[in-house]
């Protein structure tokens, strides 16, 4: 969602239905999980830096 809260709970797994606790958008899970992996593939090549939740070696 656009609010871009994340929280495991906000996903039911048997159903693939993501429906968020802060905005209350739904959607299908996956397109929620590939929408914010586009996003942060955005974010990391404007600021040329990995993502906060990308843990590096």
């Amino acid at each position: 969602p656009c609010c871009g809260h994340v929280e495991k709970s906000n996903r039911s797994k048997k159903i693939h239905l993501f429906t968020c606790k802060n905005c209350g958008y739904k959607s299908n899970d996956d397109r929620i999980g590939a929408m914010n992996l586009y996003r942060m593939g955005i974010d990391y090549l404007a600021d040329s830096q990995v993502p906060n939740t990308v843990v590096t070696e």
